[in-house]
């Protein structure tokens, strides 16, 4: 089952990663573009700072991804889910001290590690605001993972905040969240009006 969830969070961190364009910007104001952080986060996922690339996402984002993982950590065998996905050292204790950037980011290097993942290349093809606070855009991304090739193309938000453009979550990222808690929780069993088992 393990090695089934490893899947999931592969394809949950290259959901993050295909969120962000290379365009690197030289100084990161916070008058940068949406272009340019994005293009920051994902220069800095490649040089594998995965911690100072999830400072780029919004922080309320950043709480929602911990709030949708925490169910993982604190259900039974919560310890050795928490091993999987957050690295060896990460005890209750580490795991409860972890600022939210620094949990998703040790996510995101703990996945990519484990699975030898790769990015390969990213390219912008186009955005479209929605207001002036917000804006969409569209990148394709490839990567391999465990030896297959794979390409996306993905709708990136980023958005306005009090730190400036930051990156939204995708909204696929709740469902692959669930999928991965489905995956932990063993089944339940139904019983008919009569008491047998279904």
């Amino acid at each position: 089952m393990m090695s089934r969830l490893l899947v999931f969070a592969v394809i949950l961190v290259l959901a993050f990663c295909a969120q962000t364009p290379p365009l690197r910007a030289a100084e990161l104001g916070k008058d940068a573009s949406p272009e340019q952080v994005a293009g920051e986060a994902y220069a800095r996922m490649q040089a594998g700072q995965w911690e100072q690339a999830a400072e780029l996402f919004d922080p309320a984002a950043l709480r929602q991804f911990r709030e949708m993982m925490a169910p993982l950590m604190e259900a039974g065998g919560g310890e050795a889910m928490a091993t999987m996905l957050l690295g060896e050292e990460a005890t209750a204790d580490v795991v409860k001290a972890m600022s939210d950037a620094e949990f998703l980011g040790r996510f995101m290097r703990t996945v990519m590690q484990r699975s030898g993942a790769k990015l390969e290349r990213q390219d912008i093809l186009g955005g479209v605001a929605e207001g002036q606070d917000r804006i969409h855009l569209v990148t394709r991304t490839t990567a391999s993972a465990m030896g297959i090739g794979m390409t996306q193309l993905e709708v990136v938000t980023v958005h306005q905040t009090s730190q400036g453009w930051r990156l939204a979550l995708s909204g696929k990222l709740d469902g692959m969240a669930q999928a991965l808690r489905a995956r932990q929780t063993p089944a339940t069993v139904e019983q008919t009006p009569d008491g047998e088992t279904e």
